[in-house]
């Protein structure tokens, strides 16, 4: 689901999933979660969330489960479980087995090591493992792997339920610390653990102090890798206006790499009162993730999507033409 953050205007973004926790947004606006299965059949996955996509896990057509024999039908039940071979369906990045998936972010800050950077981060207290998927585009959609970040290989009681980027770019993990997982059980309900992950021979934990007081400010900490520090910087610059205009330009032509530079065009786009300008800047972008932007962009401030459709038609990117045939979909004018 999306809405306003009043909670107006809520509108289903996609459909179909069985239980998923909880989902990550990366500064291209690309949404990305996991979802878990009928417990024990080894078919746990980790989705791009494709706006308006079906993701299996009903027959779309009769409401049936995974267990229904049908046309089409996988030999192997984790893959059964999805549907995946029904018309439709948006396919899985990746498959996680047996498990019991839980928080996820999606690290854009830069102390990690680089194979950590730019990736999904997620937490599955089933296996006791905090984990990375190093995402990586197949046409229009993606595949992942999987890298194991911290394992209770020797702490069968280590069980990871959230993980979270701080303002430093370091890592926080929250433990539920139990001897079992599911069910609603719980074998020990008085402890918990929290743990921070910082490279090796990394000392101290250095909080970068937050002002959002002027546009220059305010725009530093939107390019911070915490959550919370870049919402207060959003809601600080469009409290701005167009004041906060010079100091978004600047950073969305000057910022170190392009997932900040699309942070600050979305910014920009509000702020400006005109935001066809942001729009065409992003859509002749050399990356196609900031086309994509520029795509997105325009849908969300209701301007016309065809003559975005006409210009961008034949891009070579598969994503970009995926965002273009999406954008179709409710274009009102």
């Amino acid at each position: 689901f999306r809405c306003n953050v009043d909670g107006s205007e809520l509108e289903t973004l996609a459909w179909n999933f069985r239980n998923n926790w909880e989902l990550c947004v990366d500064s291209f606006g690309n949404m990305w979660q996991s979802d878990n299965d009928d417990d024990g059949n080894r078919g746990t996955r980790i989705n791009f969330v494709m706006e308006f996509g079906n993701y299996g896990y009903r027959d779309e057509l009769t409401g049936d489960g995974w267990q229904v024999p049908r046309t089409g039908m996988e030999a192997e039940i984790p893959l059964r479980h999805w549907h995946l071979n029904d018309p439709g369906v948006v396919p899985n990045i990746l498959q996680t087995g047996a498990g019991s998936p839980t928080g996820i972010c999606f690290y854009e800050g830069t102390l990690l090591p680089k194979q950590f950077r730019n990736q999904i981060i997620h937490t599955d207290p089933g296996p006791n493992v905090v984990r990375a998927y190093p995402v990586e585009q197949v046409g229009a959609g993606y595949t992942a792997s999987i890298s194991n970040m911290v394992q209770g290989v020797n702490d069968p009681w280590f069980r990871p339920v959230d993980v979270c980027a701080a303002p430093d770019g370091s890592l926080f993990v929250a433990d539920w610390y139990d001897p079992g997982v599911g069910g609603h059980a719980m074998g020990d309900p008085k402890h918990g653990r929290i743990f921070r992950i910082v490279p090796s021979g990394h000392k101290g934990y250095q909080f970068p102090k937050a002002d959002f007081s002027t546009a220059k400010s305010a725009t530093e900490s939107l390019m911070n890798p915490n959550l919370a520090t870049r919402f207060l910087a959003q809601r600080a610059l469009q409290s701005m206006g167009k004041s906060a205009t010079a100091a978004l330009e600047e950073a969305s032509t000057s910022a170190p790499n392009d997932s900040l530079r699309a942070r600050a065009l979305w910014q920009l786009a509000i702020v400006s009162g005109d935001p066809q300008q942001q729009v065409q800047t992003a859509l002749a972008d050399a990356d196609a993730n900031l086309r994509i932007v520029g795509i997105r962009m325009a849908r969300e401030h209701g301007l016309d999507v065809l003559p975005i459709v006409e210009r961008l038609i034949r891009d070579p990117s598969a994503a970009v033409r995926r965002e273009l045939a999406i954008a179709l979909r409710h274009n009102a004018h």
